[in-house]
């Protein structure tokens, strides 16, 4: 059948005419994949069939507007979840700079495709990327740099606080008891792709050599993180984790991942970083979390001025025991150990 399907598109001599149903999953992608493999034309000045592909797929796939089949609902419903100690969170944020996780496809038309679904072709960041991310931003807040400084960048020694350990399990070779991690990761899925150049250049001529092109989710696409947190019964007591004070640390740990650290493969030239938009608890009525956030809301407030007033020098920087050698601000963990 694979000999007989890739046999009928190796007629294929132009870029094709219609993309399918399934986006970019097959059927466009394989055509532009088997015209790129055709060999080239004895007559030098024909132009190439692998560049021509190429610039047919980019040309098309840019300008696609990638949706699920109507009445096909993949994303989790927080709205009747079926125990008061759960809860559900959906951040929303736009990307500020590509995003580009690589492609598990053997054969493409690009040698550097983004991650898609292989049945309807949309680009998408897994659950389980999501929770390693995620889980190295809270390890970054409880301390990870320091400890990577201190041991010539190994892990050696580290171990979980208790609430990451309540957040996400421990390590697949953990030796010791095994704890289930509370959350429940989803995929978050984007609607359009848009690509990248980079042409990598030799050091005597300073000139480029041969472009190298990423397929890309571009910057300004917007997306959606869903956490479902479905403790099991008496976890927390166990670990002797707060639960309210587990939660506040992973909002800060998730908005830390998505507006410093990045998301995406190559997040240190940029890749990967958005702003956060939006965020939402669907709570169960009078559950734990919905009282301590009334509790909270009942503190009395205190304006940001009086707040930061007495943290300030007559000319409204930074007091000295705030700032480093350098002068530059301490880090949240060293402002931590300030104490009092």
């Amino acid at each position: 059948m694979n000999f007989d399907y890739y046999a009928s598109l190796a007629k294929q001599k132009a870029c094709p005419k219609k993309v399918n149903e399934c986006g970019l999953a097959s059927g466009f992608v394989d055509e532009c994949l088997v015209w790129s493999c055709q060999d080239k034309p004895q007559n030098r000045n024909a132009p190439d069939p692998k560049n021509e592909a190429r610039k047919c797929y980019m040309k098309r796939a840019s300008g696609l507007n990638l949706k699920w089949p109507p009445g096909l609902n993949l994303e989790p419903d927080f709205s009747q979840l079926p125990d008061p100690s759960w809860f559900g969170i959906e951040v929303g944020f736009e990307l500020l700079s590509p995003w580009y996780s690589k492609d598990d496809r053997p054969f493409h038309v690009l040698d550097n495709p983004v991650r898609k679904d292989r049945v309807f072709g949309m680009p998408f960041m897994s659950a389980a990327s999501w929770k390693g991310l995620l889980r190295w931003a809270c390890r970054m807040q409880a301390g990870l740099f320091e400890h990577l400084e201190k041991h010539d960048m190994k892990l050696d020694g580290w171990t979980d606080p208790p609430w990451i350990v309540h957040l996400f399990g421990n390590e697949r070779d953990e030796s010791g008891e095994f704890s289930q991690g509370a959350l429940r990761f989803f995929p978050t899925w984007f609607d359009r792709v848009g690509f990248e150049v980079i042409n990598p250049h030799k050091r005597k001529t300073r000139a480029g050599t041969q472009p190298i092109y990423y397929e890309v989710v571009p910057a300004g696409t917007k997306g959606k993180l869903q956490l479902l947190y479905a403790p099991l019964p008496g976890q927390a007591e166990r670990l002797q984790v707060n639960p309210f004070e587990a939660i506040e640390k992973l909002i800060d740990s998730l908005r830390e991942l998505l507006e410093k650290y990045g998301i995406s493969a190559k997040r240190t030239a940029g890749w990967g970083a958005a702003k956060v938009d939006s965020c939402a608890l669907f709570l169960v009525e009078g559950s734990w979390l919905e009282q301590n956030i009334n509790l909270k809301d009942n503190q009395e407030f205190t304006s940001l001025d009086d707040l930061f007033r007495g943290l300030m020098d007559e000319g409204g920087r930074p007091i000295e025991i705030l700032r480093s050698e350098n002068g530059a601000l301490l880090s949240k963990t060293q402002f931590k150990k300030l104490g009092d």
